[in-house]
């Protein structure tokens, strides 16, 4: 009997140990599940924010993040376009920091049968004679000049302003392959003829022209951001709805006349391209006819400013 408890006792003392064992190797088993399962969470946990920093992650449905870590993905975020915004702003935003046109007027409605004579590519021998021409009719132009600093032509620059009519920029080297050429190029060639007209004449004129127009064979590549850049600095461009043909090969007092007559007609205002040059005598000698012909029949002259839209005048097929 006593053999044979003994021999039962052991059995019962295995059997525990066993189960003893197994019981450890469970709860072994699952801590590692448990910690384990927390470095899975923390995976998917970080997903949100690699997501918001713009780090790619798969499939369609992204988890929802938590506060804490909405936040730290907002700010990664941010961050992120922050530095691309800043190494997004091209060099020539900087160039010349005096060149801000500042708040502009608000645009006013135009009046009908109004025409805006304008002159491009003065001063010349035969500013002044233009300009008697426009006293005689009491009538104010707009002239777009180049970079000319000779006596004559200096003197010319002022009694523009003094005789009580509109300068802008049009370009100082008139050359097109070197104005064109890139953003920081034209912002060059712009600031060397706005300061000109300012020093000469006192007026820091917000208003220009490009040379050859806005749209032109020479401005394909950059013309997009010229403009982009120009207008944030708030500089008010003109292009022309009528063309007096007066840069054409051929062309004459006649034909000047028809061109500016038949162009006007077709708008209820209107902006006019003319020359100042000294080979444009046909346009001189053609003036008066013209301002007479269209005092006649009702239209009226004013000169440019930045409050005249010049959206109407504008060419629309930039590249």
């Amino acid at each position: 009997m006593i053999h044979f408890a003994s021999r039962t006792l052991r059995r019962r003392a295995r059997h525990v140990l066993i189960v003893s064992a197994a019981f450890l190797l469970l709860f072994a088993l699952g801590m590692l599940i448990g910690q384990f399962s927390g470095k899975m969470g923390l995976f998917h946990a970080a997903k949100p924010t690699m997501a918001a920093a713009g780090m790619p992650t798969n499939g369609n449905v992204q988890s929802t993040p938590q506060p804490a870590e909405s936040e730290a993905a907002s700010s990664a975020s941010s961050s992120t376009a922050s530095s691309a915004e800043k190494e997004a702003v091209p060099a020539y935003q900087a160039m010349y920091p005096h060149l801000y046109a500042g708040t502009l007027e608000p645009s006013a409605p135009v009046k009908k049968k109004t025409v805006y004579l304008t002159f491009d590519d003065g001063p010349s021998n035969l500013t002044v004679p233009l300009l008697n021409v426009l006293d005689t009719y009491h009538v104010k132009a707009t002239f777009f000049v180049i970079g000319r600093t000779d006596r004559q032509s200096v003197e010319a620059i002022k009694e523009i302003v003094n005789r009580g009519h509109a300068i802008g920029v049009h370009s100082y080297t008139h050359q097109y392959k070197q104005i064109y050429a890139s953003p920081a190029a034209f912002l060059d060639d712009f600031a060397k003829m706005h300061d000109l007209i300012e020093n000469t004449t006192g007026v820091d004129t917000k208003i220009y022209r490009y040379a050859g127009g806005s749209v032109n064979g020479y401005n394909k590549s950059t013309a997009r951001d010229i403009i982009a850049e120009m207008n944030r600095r708030r500089y008010v461009y003109y292009d022309w709805n009528v063309d007096s043909g007066d840069a054409e090969t051929g062309a004459t007092a006649k034909s000047i006349y028809r061109e500016v007559i038949n162009g006007v007609h077709r708008h209820s205002d209107s902006v006019v391209l003319f020359h100042n040059t000294k080979f444009k005598a046909s346009t001189l000698n053609d003036m008066s006819k013209i301002i007479k012909t269209l005092q006649s029949q009702g239209y009226s002259f004013e000169k440019l400013d930045p409050s005249v839209d010049s959206v109407s005048y504008r060419f629309n097929n930039i590249p």
